[in-house]
């Protein structure tokens, strides 16, 4: 039997997997938003906010009386800090404050990786949302400027000019940028040919898994429309500079144990990291992943976490795998496909269509806001984008808004 501790806000896959493992004794510091995810005679405790250090100091110590855990395991983006920082007060396995912090805090993450002399885009910290405009002064506009810690496309922001950046300033818009309780990242504006996505599993700080995809566009220019990948063959050029990077990455970083997500974007100077993190990707990655490789992200996550052995078995097709996450525009939805329509089209070998009629959403869209999910077969990159095309034809979703 298993001690363990979950220190985790919205990872849904990570509570259920947990709640389902045998040989585990385990305890939960969760927020209020997510106490729904675990059964109600589950010992969980819950915090205001797991970005509060002290505050998952006090449960953890709490927890430990009647459970003395000797493993965490934090899933979400948000409790990565979390996880690190008691497993380091405690001395416990796994990776500590300094690792975790490296993997989560993006001005830490490309210092250590600049350092490493690896290419990153040039970066500056931000103290306010104002600096941003002395920042440009060294980086050029525009200016991208993004919460040090955070997930996807949230509160990332492109800036143009000053004027922009004095409107933004006490707009509602960046209010949640502007109070978190974060630093801020400026960075120089790349632009991308291509952006791509490496998902990993790491055993004794060596690779064990690599899985390389291309996102159909690069992310921050698709929010709100299309987003999704496709998965690339080992051998192809872009698969291999890609895994390339990822390994230098995680040695960089110091990762011993655990699975990483990392995105690269290809431009005029060639590859650079953009970001990378020790959890599995979203969206519909964990999916793709199983679907192509055989591998579970997330099992292997948890193996990595408790200190259990991983899977063994990788495939290695030389075919594509699309992740086609279903468009969800802002509104009550009047009419959205089924899954049933959707498997009906060529080379769709998986539909989850999660959002369904009278479902209504409102607020700022951003990278992971979507409906569901597809997975499409395709035998050469021109035929992806072809079933990219077909899907986008037979996906049908009608929204109502109070602009009618």
């Amino acid at each position: 039997m298993k001690s363990v501790l979950l220190i985790n806000t919205s990872s849904e896959p990570a509570a259920r997997l947990m709640q389902e493992r045998a040989g585990i004794q385990l305890s939960v510091i969760t927020t209020p938003s997510y106490r729904r995810f675990y059964a109600d005679d589950a010992d969980v405790v819950v915090v205001e906010s797991v970005e509060d250090l002290t505050q998952v100091r006090h449960a953890a110590l709490e927890i430990r009386r009647r459970n003395p855990f000797a493993y965490v395991v934090s899933p979400s983006e948000l409790s990565l800090q979390a996880g690190g920082y008691i497993r380091s007060y405690f001395g416990l396995p796994g990776a500590g404050y300094e690792v975790a912090n490296a993997f989560s805090n993006k001005h830490v993450m490309k210092q250590r990786l600049a350092a490493a002399g690896l290419p990153v885009a040039r970066f500056q910290q931000l103290s306010q949302f104002t600096d941003a405009s002395e920042a440009a002064r060294t980086l050029g506009w525009p200016v991208v400027v993004k919460p040090a810690i955070g997930g996807g496309s949230e509160d990332v922001f492109v800036l143009r000019d000053e004027a922009q950046v004095r409107d933004l300033a006490t707009a509602e818009l960046t209010a949640q940028l502007r109070e978190s309780p974060y630093p801020m990242v400026a960075e120089e504006f790349v632009d991308i040919e291509a952006e791509f996505h490496c998902d990993a599993v790491v055993v004794g700080g060596e690779v064990h898994f690599a899985a390389v995809s291309r996102y159909f566009s690069p992310v921050l220019k698709s929010v709100g429309e299309l987003v999704g990948s496709y998965t690339l063959p080992a051998g192809h050029p872009d698969a291999v500079a890609v895994a390339e990077q990822h390994a230098a990455a995680v040695k960089a970083l110091g990762l011993s144990d655990g699975v990483t997500h990392l995105e690269v974007l290809k431009c005029s100077r060639g590859y650079l990291i953009g970001e990378v993190a020790c959890r599995p990707g979203g969206g519909g990655i964990a999916e793709q992943l199983l679907h192509q490789y055989g591998v579970d992200i997330w099992m292997e996550f948890l193996a990595t976490s408790l200190d259990d052995p991983v899977a063994g078995v990788q495939l290695e097709p030389e075919d594509h795998l699309i992740q086609y996450m279903l468009p969800r525009p802002p509104g009550t939805i009047t009419h959205i496909s089924t899954a049933e329509d959707l498997l009906q089209v060529p080379g769709v070998v998986y539909a989850d269509v999660r959002a369904t009629t009278g479902d209504s959403e409102t607020g700022v869209v951003h990278s992971a806001t979507f409906a569901g999910l597809v997975l499409v077969r395709a035998d050469s990159e021109e035929q992806v984008q072809q079933r990219i095309a077909a899907v986008g034809t037979h996906y049908k979703i009608d929204v109502h808004t109070e602009e009618g």
